[in-house]
């Protein structure tokens, strides 16, 4: 859910207003949403788009912690990071290019330095 800035109408992610925060938007205008003002189909959408996130970046931090470890075999390692890539394309199909940006990337840093 999009939460729009009323003086310019640039839209900013509702995630960013976790917990009653307000942001700076672009204009220089304050932005602010409460839950209050979010419908509870609108809150319902943004835990469960929360969960989403929190299974993904669970997944990675174990696939990162494996590489880490050094004893688990790198054939294993590419098994869990092909779930990885499966189950963001299965919770977020139009977001699969985020995943090349920002987890492939980490693991081969992670790979360079702990697995040479």
């Amino acid at each position: 859910m999009a939460i729009r800035c009323l003086y310019c109408g640039r839209e900013y992610d509702v995630t960013l207003f976790a917990f009653d925060r307000s942001i700076t938007c672009a204009c220089g205008k304050t932005v602010t949403c409460t839950h209050e003002q979010m419908t509870d189909e609108a809150l319902l959408a943004w835990r469960s788009e929360e969960r989403k996130v929190r299974e993904i970046r669970a997944m990675a931090d174990r696939i990162a912690s494996l590489i880490v470890r050094g004893d688990y075999p790198m054939t294993d390692i590419e098994i869990e990071n092909q779930k990885l890539r499966e189950r963001i394309s299965e919770l977020f199909p139009d977001k699969i290019d985020l995943y090349n940006l920002i987890y492939e990337s980490r693991f081969r840093r992670l790979k360079d330095q702990f697995r040479k």
